[in-house]
């Protein structure tokens, strides 16, 4: 007769602990692949944003849309992309669950911002065309031609959650990093400086970059020489092993 050995409390406990090392093993793989997919999504996004603007310039003489206060930057590009989901990174907790169908560009919700290039106006307008700028009035825009590194200067950026600007805004940003923009949207670790955000720049390229690798050594939000070599941004610097 043939009898049956049944498991052992011991036996259980170790085949117990064995499946739950596995498990911890896992879930922290899967949730970085997961997280990895996401941010694959979102430089799609941009990437598609890219492409509005390309659409935007050649449809409007090289010339970037015009910063007013009633039509922004969505509003305008709408053409290029015609679907308001573009507009959400599916890495933003504030937006996760939303989708953008039966809103306005403008109104919709939103993961991104635009350059504002405020230092290229500061450097070439008068008093009297900054103040329309500044107003949102002023008739006419940077133009592509007039950004020396496009490969190195950024057009859209990720946005912080629960910011309500369009624009980065260097001025607005006090020599600490561009305040609207979302430095470490994705592949966040334990440290306040792990991770990176999505950029997309003004030749069309899309790239990933360490949190403060946007801002320093070369603040990439700027076009004029004297703020892009700007480095008083130390505080947005990734550690030496980032």
């Amino acid at each position: 007769m043939t009898t049956r050995r049944a498991f052992t409390l011991i036996e259980l406990m170790v085949v117990i602990a064995i499946i739950a090392l596995l498990v911890a093993l896992l879930v922290p793989a899967l949730s970085r692949a997961k997280e990895s997919g996401r941010r694959t999504a979102c430089a799609s996004n941009i990437r598609q944003l890219n492409v509005a603007m390309a659409i935007y310039i050649g449809d409007n003489e090289g010339s970037f849309p015009l910063v007013t206060v009633s039509n922004q930057w969505p509003a305008q590009l709408y053409r290029g992309y015609e679907n308001l989901d573009v507009l959400v990174c599916p890495t933003d907790p504030s937006h996760r669950e939303e989708v953008g169908y039966g809103a306005r560009p403008d109104e919709a919700p939103r993961s991104y911002v635009m350059n504002l290039f405020r230092d290229f106006y500061v450097a070439s307008l008068t008093a009297a065309e900054l103040n329309s700028f500044n107003n949102g009035t002023l008739q006419r825009s940077i133009s592509e031609v007039q950004i020396a590194n496009p490969s190195d200067t950024i057009v859209f950026g990720e946005k912080k959650s629960g910011s309500p600007s369009f624009y980065v805004d260097l001025a607005a940003a006090a020599g600490s990093g561009p305040s609207a923009a979302e430095q470490r949207r994705h592949m966040r670790g334990v440290g306040e400086r792990s991770g990176g955000s999505n950029y997309g720049f003004v030749d069309g390229s899309v790239k990933y970059l360490r949190y403060g690798r946007a801002t320093a050594p070369i603040n990439l939000w700027a076009v004029t020489d004297s703020v892009r070599t700007n480095t008083e941004a130390d505080d947005f610097r990734p550690p030496p092993d980032q």
